[in-house]
Formats: structure tokens, sequence, C-alpha cells
């Protein structure tokens, strides 16, 4: 049973491998997944601390990838939006403001992970709605 497991981990790895575009997908759902759990979380400090820490690594290895000397100003601006969400989502205080501040990012990765989903991987995007609800059900079976 292990050994079946394993392998299927093994050629699930190989073909994300492949097509490294959709890695960027992959992260942008994990960052929207992490900073709706701060959301859910606001008034636990462990675990808003936890979930926020992993949706800052998130968008910083999304910053680590943006190409900078191929991508022109488009990289530029998505270089430093991202600085800007790593720098307000580590200065989360104030409960009101905090609370502005998760979804101004969740709305900014929900729309990049929509424009990379249709621009680079030409796929229809499924609706936000959809998104939200498997979220809510993530939370719910923790």
């Amino acid at each position: 049973m292990y050994g079946n497991a394993l392998n299927t981990y093994r050629r699930n790895s190989v073909s994300t491998l492949e097509d490294p575009k959709k890695i960027v997908k992959l992260l942008y759902e994990a960052a929207i997944k992490e900073l709706n759990l701060v959301k859910l979380h606001y008034d636990e400090p462990l675990a808003r601390g936890k979930h926020l820490g992993k949706a800052i690594a998130i968008v910083g290895e999304l910053q680590a990838g943006v190409n900078l000397e191929a991508g022109g100003e488009a990289a530029e601006f998505l270089y430093s939006l991202y600085a800007a969400m790593i720098k307000e989502l580590s200065n989360l205080n104030g409960k009101e403001k905090g609370i502005e501040t998760l979804e101004r990012s969740i709305r900014y990765l929900q729309e990049l992970k929509k424009i990379w989903t249709e621009q680079v991987l030409n796929q229809p995007q499924q609706p936000v709605q959809e998104e939200e609800i498997a979220y809510k059900e993530a939370a719910g079976a923790r």
C-alpha cells in the first residue's frame, strides 16, 4: 500500500515539474488559501501567525520567480507589488486595518491567478466563489 502511494507521489511530482508554469498557479492557490485561513483565525494569535508566515513565504517565492531581465516593466511592477504585499502583511496590526489588508491581498492574488491561468496556461478560470467554497471545506476539515 505504501509503495503505491509513493509511486503516485513520484509520478505527480514529475508531471508538475514537467510544466513549471503550473507551479505558479499552485503558489497563487496556496497563498490565497493561507490568507483566508489568517482571516478565519484572526483572533487566534498562534494560528494567525502560522498561516500568515506561510502566506508571506509563498508570496516571497512568487516574487523570487519574477524574471526582471526578461520581463521588462511588467516584471518590475509585479516584483514591486509582491514586495508591497509582503511589507503590508508583515505589518498587520489593528483588527479592522488587518482584515482590510488581508482582503486586498487576496483580491490581488485572485486577479493575478486569473490572469496567469487564462494568459499563460490558456485555461478558463473558475469563479472565485468556487475557490471560497473549497477554502471553507478545507477549513472545516481541519
